[in-house]
């Protein structure tokens, strides 16, 4: 495995029959051609099969698992170029336990209701051409823990009997063509990582689903709609969560907070509104929230700094695993002795199926998965309706990655403790409408490669061209009319602009109210007491003007 191997398989000879092998290995190399269709014959007492990762095409040969013997438990051909059908005597084969042949170009349905996989452990398709519904053929793999079927082109409505499944813990459906409301009998199932993204399974779920145990749940980009599911206050040990890009509406109930092993949230592209709740500062292991592109409004939590963001110290490490909790009691006869060969096959499975979260940083949308994941943190809030200042308390987040603020109404200042934000990679603070300096201490960002302040009101001069400071162009400042200094224009004097930005609008609406009260005020007196003179300087009006009060004001008839 893993080698560099190359070849082509055409050239491998009938006559090679060797009854002693149980085991081959020849993943990650350059091996070509077609499997030939006595393969199997060659190999009788074959158990483990790992030819992923080459470049083998035609179809899969039903000789794999012969009928005589059936003693493969093991077959991996994926990311290979196989095309074509299962064979049907493959689909017989009740020694099989694992399964997996995605990452290729194979079509038709799915495990006909005559196949008979009873031993079958985990099914990984993903990424083929399969099509249709998902046929009931299924059920007769009653110990399946596994099943990966996303990137296909199946359709219909994920059916009743899917809850049937006892052992059932992986599910991953994401990517096809599934429609309509999941089926009550869905509430049985008790999984560890769920991923139904990419279809059409709105506009709710079932209240009933069973999330206590769930560890990663995926449900992007499935038309959902209301709000927030209320099964996930159950989700006690959802380590992800992402609902991006669905149509979720209304306020984040407080009970969000109480999801204490949540490490990813996934919120953006919905329409949630309101303040974003002070008790998800009680999330303490987050590395990743996204909850932009929403309609969140009012002033940004101050207590985000009490959140892990990268500090392991206060964030467990290793939760970003697909659960490997695999039942072995309950299929004593199949499993039969705990062999190194069903071990290594095992963690094989595990590895080669890691947990992937996207998150949008540096303008890019990005996967991470394994290492990168564990380490990557980041906090989004762009596109919303939020306002005040920023918190300087968010320059506390010393483990930071990613943070993206911007095309909100944020007024003030630049908080000066960003300094402190030394793993800081992606700064994003443009379109708000911020003033001042930008803080010279920002240059000691040593890691910073993306960074703008863009379409603010800041004045004054730039930060010197040094360090990370160096490598950003005129476009991290574009849009600010009163910032001067490298890469814009040269300043006026040693000071920096000599022009002042104008005053927010607030302020220009206040002093315009006061200078009106004023105006008017003096007015008055100007009059009243020119009406005063005037009667004083004239006899002959001062007395018409008593008489016409003596006579229409009843109050000096008692005088």
């Amino acid at each position: 495995m893993d080698n560099s191997f190359s070849g082509n398989l055409n050239n491998l000879n009938s006559s090679l029959f060797n009854d002693g092998i149980q085991e081959i290995d020849v993943s990650s190399n350059s091996i070509e051609g077609e499997l030939p269709p006595y393969f199997g014959s060659i190999f009788p007492r074959l158990e483990y099969l790992n030819m992923s990762r080459n470049s083998i095409k035609g179809r899969i040969p039903s000789s794999l698992c012969p009928t005589s013997t059936q003693r493969l438990q093991s077959l991996d051909l994926s990311s290979n170029k196989f095309v074509g059908e299962l064979p049907e005597q493959l689909l017989h084969c009740q020694s099989l336990l694992h399964l997996l042949l995605s990452n290729n170009s194979l079509s038709g349905h799915v495990l006909p209701r005559a196949a008979n996989l009873s031993g079958l452990f985990h099914l990984s398709l993903a990424n083929n051409r399969f099509s249709g519904e998902i046929s009931l053929g299924l059920l007769n793999s009653s110990y399946l823990y596994m099943l990966d079927l996303s990137s296909n082109e199946f359709s219909g409505p994920i059916p009743n009997w899917i809850g049937g499944f006892q052992e059932l813990s992986v599910l991953i459906l994401a990517d096809n063509s599934f429609r309509g409301t999941l089926p009550l009998s869905f509430c049985k199932l008790e999984l560890e990582y769920l991923d139904l993204s990419g279809n059409d399974l709105g506009p709710s779920m079932p209240s009933c689903v069973n999330a206590s145990r769930i560890t990663h749940l995926h449900l992007q980009k499935n038309n959902l709609r209301g709000p927030l599911p209320e099964f996930l206050h159950d989700a006690s040990s959802v380590v992800t969560l992402d609902l991006r890009n669905n149509a979720l509406s209304g306020v984040l109930p407080s009970w969000l907070g109480s999801l204490s092993e949540l490490r990813a949230l996934l919120l953006a592209g919905n329409s949630f509104e309101g303040l974003i709740p002070e008790e998800l500062c009680q999330l303490r292991n987050i590395s990743m929230m996204d909850l932009s592109h929403n309609n969140f409004s009012g002033r940004i939590p101050s207590c985000f700094d009490k959140l892990a963001f990268g500090n392991y110290s206060q964030a467990p490490h290793g939760t970003f695993q697909i659960p490997n909790s695999a039942p072995m009691v309950g299929l004593p006869n199949l499993y039969g002795e705990k062999t190194p060969i069903y071990v290594g096959i095992n963690m094989d499975i595990i590895a080669d199926s890691p947990e992937e979260v996207e998150f949008t940083s540096k303008n890019r949308h990005e996967t991470y998965k394994g290492v990168v994941l564990e380490h990557m943190s980041g906090l989004d809030l762009s596109c919303n309706n939020l306002s005040g200042s920023i918190p300087l308390q968010l320059g506390y987040l010393g483990d930071i990655h990613s943070l993206n603020l911007s095309h909100n109404h944020l007024t003030g200042s630049i908080p000066v403790t960003f300094s402190n934000l030394d793993q800081l990679e992606c700064l994003d603070l443009s379109h708000n409408s911020l003033s001042g300096d930008i803080p010279q201490q920002l240059i000691e960002l040593y890691s910073l490669s993306i960074f703008s302040v863009a379409y603010n009101n800041l004045s004054g001069r730039t930060p010197e061209q040094k360090k990370q400071f160096a490598t950003f162009t005129r476009e991290s400042y574009e849009g600010n009319p009163y910032l001067c200094g490298p890469p814009l224009g040269t300043c006026n004097s040693t000071e920096g602009s000599t022009l002042a930005p104008p005053p927010p609008a607030e302020h220009q609406e206040d002093s315009f109210k006061i200078a009106f009260a004023w105006s008017f005020a003096g007015s008055y007196a100007v009059a009243f007491l020119g009406t005063v003179l005037f009667l004083y300087l004239s006899s002959y009006y001062r007395t018409l003007f008593f008489n016409f009060i003596y006579r229409h004001v009843p109050y000096f008839h008692f005088l």
